[in-house]
């Protein structure tokens, strides 16, 4: 059966149990996606950082987790299966859709609805750990200190996904050695069942205190000073992000055949270039970044944020300070303009400009 065929059974299904008198239970999941933020406080990168690392992977290590990925449900496991340990840490209340482990995790989001007039909805997300268990005490604790790390998670992306109990990855339940109790009712596990996906991103902090952490949420269509249409046109500026979607200078998988030094960092924000400022005839790649390594002068380095790579090239030998710190570091940055098009690219400029209109940013 081809993708979509998959994907259009998934949703017949979906329709067919959600007219029912009498459906399987809704089961809603959640992600918050950290990776954004670069490095927090201390440094640490967020698109590395693996939240559940302290809670065992149920069923002998199944269930996928993402670096930089927080993936919970705060579902009150009512249907256990009474021959199993719930307080043994291989299980702890873990889920698995998709094949990824989603953690229990003391978290309420509430206020989601439909309209199709008036204001959107803005619902409200509150961490409040209120579950007397080693387990939940601990995960919990780790997941506000690293909040505190970041300082500041306006603007996190939250995805919500729904699917029905029965369509769950069969590990989950009883007749296959999870903890869900199937005895009564038929499961039919499909990973394409499923409802479309909530987007909400974490717009302004409502409390904080020892215990509750509270944030209201918006849509995506509804953040403030989005404008349609999302692309400006400017003569003389280009609007892609610098290496991202458009622009595509990287070391690897460059659809461009033009492009010059192999995606390896070229120039500031003012287009001086790196080698000129630094008196050096050639830079030293070094990898992604590891606070770990001392680094020498015309050494470069990268650190991945929204799936970019970030370059930055050191100023000094016996470096170990972090690369956003410009004392040390030099960023591998673009004007925007046709001149640091023509820094990286021959013949064909990827330029995201248009240069036949009159308006300059």
């Amino acid at each position: 059966m081809s993708i979509n065929s998959s994907v259009s059974a998934g949703s017949k299904k979906i329709f067919s149990e959600s007219s029912k008198f009498n459906p399987s239970s809704l089961i809603s999941f959640y992600e918050l996606d950290f990776t954004k933020f670069g490095l927090d406080r201390n440094n640490t990168n967020l698109s590395e950082i693996s939240f559940a690392s302290s809670i065992p992977a149920p069923y002998g290590g199944y269930g996928v987790d993402t670096p930089g990925i927080l993936r919970f449900h705060n579902i009150n496991i009512m249907m256990e299966n009474t021959s199993v340990n719930l307080n043994s840490p291989d299980l702890f209340g873990q889920l698995i859709w998709k094949g990824k482990r989603y953690i229990p995790f003391p978290i309420t989001i509430e206020g989601f609805e439909t309209v199709s007039r008036g204001t959107l909805p803005k619902p409200k997300m509150t961490f409040a750990n209120h579950i007397q268990n080693t387990y939940y005490n601990s995960f919990f604790t780790q997941i506000k200190s690293q909040i505190r790390n970041i300082g500041d998670i306006i603007g996190l992306k939250i995805l919500r996904r729904r699917t029905f109990l029965k369509y769950l990855d069969a590990v989950n339940f009883k007749s296959n050695g999870g903890i869900i109790n199937d005895d009564n009712f038929q499961i039919d596990p499909d990973n394409n069942a499923e409802l479309a996906a909530d987007i909400y991103y974490i717009d302004r902090k409502l409390k904080e205190n020892k215990n509750i952490l509270e944030y209201e949420l918006s849509s995506i269509l509804d953040l403030e000073n989005i404008k349609l249409p999302l692309r400006t046109l400017y003569s003389t500026s280009c609007s892609f992000d610098y290496r991202g979607e458009g622009c595509e200078y990287s070391e690897t998988n460059n659809p461009y055949s033009t492009r010059l030094n192999q995606g390896k960092p070229i120039a500031n924000e003012k287009d001086d270039l790196i080698t000129s400022l630094l008196g050096l005839s050639s830079l030293t790649s070094r990898g992604e970044w590891n606070r770990s390594i001392s680094y020498n002068k015309g050494d470069y380095v990268y650190i991945t944020v929204n799936n970019i790579k970030n370059y930055f090239v050191s100023k000094s030998s016996s470096n170990g300070k972090s690369p956003y710190d410009t004392n040390y570091w030099i960023a591998d940055q673009c004007s925007k303009k046709l001149k640091g098009c023509r820094k990286r690219y021959q013949n064909y400029l990827p330029f995201g400009g248009f240069p036949a209109t009159n308006k300059e940013l």
